[in-house]
């Protein structure tokens, strides 16, 4: 096993939460309905929505970028929704090709997945893709909008280059009465999210998500402990914690809330902890071994003082 293959950075799991709740079609309906709030938005068939359980991100963004991808129906016709969960501290500026390369692999896939005789056909026609950016940095989005203004010269050829504007949602920019003037569990991670340690007390933090969530069906108590057990303690919660944090909202009892996050969260810092000192071992374990190889040493030798797996080491000595 290659040692990094259980590895994520931080932002993922925030991707991979949000991913999470956004898969729920009521909650993504939600999003476009409130967040993006363009005038098709009403004429979305909620009976009609299928999320595509594929990612289109490249290689190279894997450990950066996280997608969600639905197929709609407007006015009878197919359209994707194609999302980028852009979760990042800073502003990434090479966002336009980024989304032409992912919108690209979806529309090829679309392609080839389409029956040969009806793809030749005259009246044929490729499906919308409708791309948005769900952005929660620090950072003002300064990467520009369009496609066109990260061609060179695009100014003198009019319509004869490719095009296409990004929807973007911008989480710390939107107003906190706008997030708050509903109270669905996506609007209560977003608030959640918006609260900033460095700023107001984690118990003030607490209150303030307690206060939100106190109105919510059962069904999004759990979706969004969740959320939180995903992003902030990787889901390592013990038996017991959930029906505590349950009631502890359900009642908006903030010292019993408190105590559970503090609990949650000492275990996730001792996770981290332990993680850390694990992969210390283990790199040491590598050079090592790397170390000996040089020396000439044999397989089963290396294999009995770094205690590595037999397919690690293989690959080290390949």
């Amino acid at each position: 096993m290659n040692v990094n293959e259980h590895e994520q950075e931080p932002n993922q799991k925030h991707d991979e939460g949000y991913k999470g709740i956004l898969a729920k079609k009521a909650n993504f309906l939600h999003f476009l309905k409130k967040y993006i709030a363009e005038p098709w938005t009403d004429r979305i068939d909620p009976d009609d929505m299928e999320r595509i359980d594929k990612s289109f991100i490249t290689r190279e963004y894997r450990k950066q970028d996280s997608d969600l991808i639905y197929k709609l129906k407007i006015n009878g016709e197919d359209v994707y929704f194609y999302v980028l969960l852009e979760l990042q501290s800073s502003v990434d500026f090479t966002m336009p090709f980024r989304l032409l390369r992912y919108m690209v692999e979806l529309l090829n896939d679309v392609f080839k997945n389409t029956d040969e005789s009806e793809r030749e056909r005259k009246g044929f026609k490729l499906p919308a893709v409708v791309p948005i950016i769900l952005y929660n940095g620090e950072d003002n989005w300064t990467a520009v909008r369009s496609y066109k203004e990260y061609t060179d010269n695009y100014s003198i050829f009019g319509d004869n280059i490719i095009n296409f504007n990004y929807l973007l949602f911008d989480l710390n920019r939107t107003n906190d009465e706008t997030i708050t003037s509903t109270k669905k569990v996506l609007d209560i991670i977003f608030a959640f999210n918006k609260l900033k340690p460095n700023e107001i007390s984690y118990n003030e933090i607490v209150k303030r998500t307690a206060e939100l969530a106190a109105n919510l069906e059962a069904d999004e108590i759990i979706e969004l402990l969740n959320w939180m057990e995903y992003v902030h303690f990787k889901g390592n919660v013990p038996a017991g914690f959930e029906e505590e944090f349950k009631q502890a909202i359900a009642k908006g009892e903030v010292s019993s809330m408190t105590h559970t996050f503090e609990t949650m969260r000492d275990m996730r810092d001792q996770k981290w902890l332990n993680e850390g000192i694990q992969k210390g071992k283990i790199e040491n374990a590598i050079e090592n071994a790397i170390r000996m190889i040089k020396e000439g040493l044999s397989f089963d030798t290396i294999k009995k003082v770094t205690e590595l797996p037999d397919d690690e080491l293989r690959r080290l000595m390949h």
